[in-house]
């Protein structure tokens, strides 16, 4: 009996090797068959394997789904869940692609905002012409030196660029410096990437970063209770904000990200009534929590009810174990409501 066990372990970790070389979308389907996974729709899977890629939707998603418990699993192969079938996997992945849209959208609108509330208050300090190209209007501490001159030369390559008549790269800037002789950093801060715009933050003067972080917080406090960000906060989260921001334009698996190495937001945990932990480990909650803290209330509630939509139609496609796996990776866990 060992020596049959120990020879279909084999055939099964043969097997487990075959998605390694070139298969067939038929082929596909029957090395998921036979790892477990139901497949009610053939042909329906076969045209979801040809638009999507088995990778994407197969390697992306199948977590949830495979097997791990040691009594049903002893050799730790990849065997999907009893039930678990090829419309789960499809529907995890339709509703990562949704809040990936999703999320991009509110991301957009920060990113928008932030850039507003920088080029204001920094314009409203330094007032004169090109100000922020001058060093001395930045943070003296010599560590954000070197960050600051990257700034600096990138706004000034920016203005540069209306000098090339031809391939110009923003031809908006050329057409407002040839309207106005000049390109103020409230219209180049719209071509700044939002991790260009996280390290502007950074290396202006500390004054000037306090006021931006209240700026935020005046306005929630306008529409909920009153709240205090700090800069340093808003530092943090901006580190949470900028990977979603990407993850979500570049189509990356987005519903179990979570920062590799937590960030200190504490205090604003405890502002916004959320449990300790919940916004620092930078999970889908925790970016999900802080647009409650970045976004105008109208707008947060449109997201949050497309949010809860999503969860929902989401619990109603799956099974209740991996939707509970899902909730896990997501960080709302079971009492998202």
């Amino acid at each position: 009996m060992k020596f049959v066990a120990y020879s279909k372990k084999k055939e099964e970790l043969k097997e487990d090797e075959t998605m390694k070389v070139f298969a067939s979308h038929d082929e596909q389907i029957t090395i998921l068959e036979n790892r477990g996974l139901t497949i009610l729709d053939k042909a329906s899977a076969k045209r979801v394997l040809s638009r999507e890629n088995y990778y994407a939707l197969i390697d992306g998603y199948k977590e949830p789904f495979l097997e791990h418990d040691e009594r049903v699993n002893p050799y730790g192969l990849e065997r999907y869940q009893k039930g678990a079938e090829f419309g789960h996997v499809y529907a995890l992945y339709r509703f990562d692609r949704e809040l990936r849209m999703l999320m991009l959208n509110e991301l957009l609108k920060f990113e928008k905002n932030i850039k507003s509330k920088i080029a204001y208050r920094f314009s409203e300090k330094f007032k004169g012409q090109d100000s922020f190209l001058n060093p001395a209007n930045y943070s003296v501490d010599p560590v954000h030196h070197h960050e600051r001159d990257r700034i600096i030369s990138t706004l000034f390559n920016l203005i540069k660029s209306h000098k090339k008549r031809d391939r110009v790269r923003y031809p908006a800037i050329r057409e407002f410096f040839d309207k106005h002789r000049n390109v103020p950093l409230w219209v180049l801060v719209n071509f700044l990437s939002l991790g260009q715009i996280t390290n502007f933050y950074s290396v202006i003067d500390e004054e000037l970063r306090e006021q931006i972080a209240q700026d935020f917080a005046e306005e929630f406090s306008e529409e909920y209770w009153p709240v205090r960000l700090r800069a340093e906060e808003l530092d943090a989260i901006l580190q949470v904000a900028f990977p979603y921001r990407n993850k979500s334009a570049h189509e990356e698996v987005l519903y179990r990200f979570r920062l590799e190495h937590p960030v200190e937001l504490a205090g604003v945990e405890t502002q916004m009534e959320r449990p300790k932990g919940s916004f620092s480990k930078g999970t889908v909650f925790s970016m999900v929590g802080l647009l409650k803290l970045l976004l105008a209330r109208e707008e947060y509630d449109v997201f949050w009810n497309e949010l809860e939509r999503l969860m929902r139609e989401l619990e109603q496609s799956v099974s209740g174990r991996a939707y509970g796996n899902v909730m896990m990776e997501t960080g709302f866990q079971d009492e998202w409501q």
